[in-house]
């Protein structure tokens, strides 16, 4: 990808969900961003919705082709995409930031960012990826979301929406590049580092109720290591386990 092809929308539903109609009429490259200032019904993992307040915050979707990228390794694009947008934070504000598993983007704790993949698989290959992205950037108020927080809140500075968006862009381009390159497995080891209580006790929830444990790790398909405190390790898939802290 050298280019970015960027569409701007004064409002839709879901940028996701737009750039998946152009793909089904076949409209769709590679490059292809859409940027929309007022999302009414944007999605994050298992279908929350994400709310965002217009003109304060960043809502944008890429569309990536792959040539040679298989199913089993879906998880690095997950990688790529959350690291990138944390270098691109902390290339603008001086805040620490981790990744709560999957993608999540935190600081202190709160929430000020998250990724949603949505990928189109032919046989055993990745052919292409939705890459949804939600930024709270200047947003100061969050009733009914007390877990989030914002750029702003954080920093105590209003952002130039356009200078994020193009910082994220920059380190997307980068990052991508890695999954088609010799070195994409580093992009595991990057993000672990970065993993949101790893090697700390935590508490978790699963099908079969509370307990405590250490987080370890992620395997190479995305599933969370866990070890409870009986020793036991447990890879868990995303939506089996949740961290309550």
């Amino acid at each position: 990808m050298t280019y970015f092809n960027i569409i701007k929308l004064d409002a839709t539903t879901s940028s996701n969900d737009w750039l998946k109609d152009k793909f089904m009429l076949g409209d769709c490259f590679d490059g292809d961003v859409v940027w929309v200032a007022n999302q009414t019904l944007g999605r994050g993992q298992r279908d929350r919705i994400w709310q965002s307040e217009p003109l304060k915050n960043l809502t944008f979707s890429l569309f990536k082709y792959f040539s040679n990228l298989s199913v089993k390794r879906s998880f690095l694009i997950n990688c790529a995409v959350t690291l990138a947008v944390i270098e691109a934070l902390k290339e603008i504000a001086d805040i620490d930031i981790v990744l709560k598993w999957p993608n999540d983007i935190l600081s202190d704790n709160n929430k000020i960012g998250g990724v949603l993949i949505e990928n189109m698989i032919k046989g055993k290959k990745i052919e292409s990826s939705i890459i949804g992205i939600g930024i709270n950037v200047n947003q100061f108020d969050f009733k009914s979301l007390p877990d989030a927080s914002s750029l702003f809140l954080k920093t105590g500075i209003e952002f130039d929406l356009g200078n994020v968006f193009e910082r994220i862009l920059k380190f997307l381009q980068i990052y991508l590049e890695k999954l088609s390159g010799k070195d994409k497995s580093e992009l595991l080891n990057q993000y672990e580092k970065l993993l949101f209580q790893k090697g700390r006790i935590s508490f978790f929830k699963d099908q079969k109720g509370e307990f405590e444990g250490t987080v370890l790790g992620v395997t190479e398909n995305g599933l969370l290591s866990v070890q409870k405190t009986s020793d036991e390790i447990l890879n868990y898939p995303h939506g089996a386990i949740e961290i309550i802290f």
